[in-house]
């Protein structure tokens, strides 16, 4: 009888040991976040993702540049569209960045001040030649601007898998959850830098009618001023953070295991390799097909009917404010459980709201000019933003439910 009792006893010894700390629920609660002592790396993430955006927004900006020229095709619009790929394909050389670095420089930092020393200078040869690639009233050389802004395209993704990597060691452990918001922030803060001083700073209307009290023939400033700034900008910010920034050793961390590059590939491959894995690949390379006309040439065409590209630019930039409010909205929902069920619901419901979009978009021409003339009318401009408004909700909701199947 004493035999068995001690034996229950040992298995119930044994069983606590098993539990570890969660025999206390306050003891498996991670500490609450505090960005105290935290700040500076909170800003730094937010520059530096600010930076990230900044590619992303030429290649808004440009596109809506080149369709005001009236002088270039869908074709060539299509063509210029590859610069955003290296974002869509950064998975090929994720395992080489997280593979291969030099230990004393540190793991993120060899390759950050590396893409970023690159992205500067390709910024500059870019402001130096952007006038005769990009002439007044000449068709663009597009083969040069495509080749150039891919690469800084290529540097921008390298950097953001960089940036993401280190978010997770730059901030403390409590404070990880806030890289998500430096992430959306910083990004969003460099698009927006990225389409208007290309767009609105540079026009002689939109300046001499909201900006200015004396009429002058050019903008506030140029593209080749403002590639020559941000390129001199970012390799100052990269001098900086090359000297005074210090990366926390990695092997240091609990569990670090160092794996070379065929070891990270041969990893990804399996992960790819599971069933789950592969239908969310499946449908996240298809899921965009539906909305790929209204998302992409629906400015485009828009301007090709009479819209000046200034007002374009005011309408994108207020939808930002959308951008603001829908994810907290949406988080109600993201938070559950079953974000993919949210996701399915609002799939077709974005997809019937594409037809009034695209509605208004085919009777524009009639709307907007009246005898031949061209005479926007105000009810027209809140029709549009209305739509427009609407079209960013579903399109904010949808990819923030996606987001949340990831995580």
């Amino acid at each position: 009888m004493e035999k068995s009792l001690n034996i229950e006893g040992e298995e119930e010894e044994e069983e606590k040991e098993k539990l570890g700390t969660f025999e206390d629920p306050s003891q498996s609660l991670p500490d609450k976040s505090n960005l105290k002592g935290d700040w500076l790396n909170f800003f730094l993430l937010i520059l530096l993702y600010t930076i990230q955006g900044l590619p992303l927004g030429l290649a808004i900006a440009l596109p809506i540049i080149f369709q005001s020229k009236k002088m270039v095709t869908y074709k060539e619009q299509a063509f210029f569209s590859l610069v955003a790929w290296p974002y869509s394909v950064k998975i090929l050389w994720a395992p080489i960045i997280d593979s291969l670095y030099i230990q004393w420089i540190g793991r993120r930092k060899s390759w950050l001040i590396s893409v970023q020393y690159l992205m500067g200078a390709f910024l500059y040869y870019t402001a130096t030649n952007i006038d005769e690639w990009l002439p007044e009233s000449e068709i663009p050389n597009f083969k040069k601007l495509v080749f150039t802004f891919g690469v800084i395209s290529f540097l921008a993704a390298t950097q953001d898998i960089v940036v993401d990597g280190w978010a997770l060691t730059m901030l403390k452990k409590n404070n990880v959850g806030h890289a998500s918001t430096c992430n959306g922030t910083g990004v969003a803060l460099g698009v927006l830098i990225g389409t208007i001083c290309p767009v609105l700073l540079t026009s002689a209307d939109f300046c001499n009618k909201y900006l200015r009290t004396t009429d002058s023939r050019e903008g506030i400033i140029t593209i080749k001023g403002f590639l020559y700034f941000w390129s001199i900008t970012i390799i100052l910010i990269t001098t900086l953070i090359g000297i005074f920034k210090r990366e926390k050793d990695n092997r240091l961390e609990e569990g670090h295991v160092k794996i070379n590059v065929l070891q990270s590939y041969q990893l990804l491959w399996k992960i790819f390799k599971l069933p789950n894995v592969r239908v969310l690949a499946i449908a996240l390379l298809t899921m965009k097909i539906g909305f790929s006309a209204t998302d992409s040439v629906s400015n485009l065409k828009l301007i090709d009917a009479g819209i000046s590209k200034d007002d374009i630019m005011i309408i994108t930039i207020s939808m930002y404010i959308v951008k603001m409010i829908v994810p907290l909205i949406v988080s109600k929902y993201t938070s559950s459980t079953k974000p993919m069920s949210a996701y399915m619901k609002l799939m077709p419901i974005r997809l019937l709201w594409s037809i009034p979009y695209v509605v208004l978009i085919y009777y524009t021409p009639i709307l907007i000019k009246s005898n031949g003339v061209l005479n926007v009318p105000t009810y027209y401009y809140l029709i549009l933003v209305f739509i427009c408004i609407v079209h960013e909700a579903f399109s904010l909701g949808y990819v923030t439910n996606v987001l949340a199947v990831h995580t």
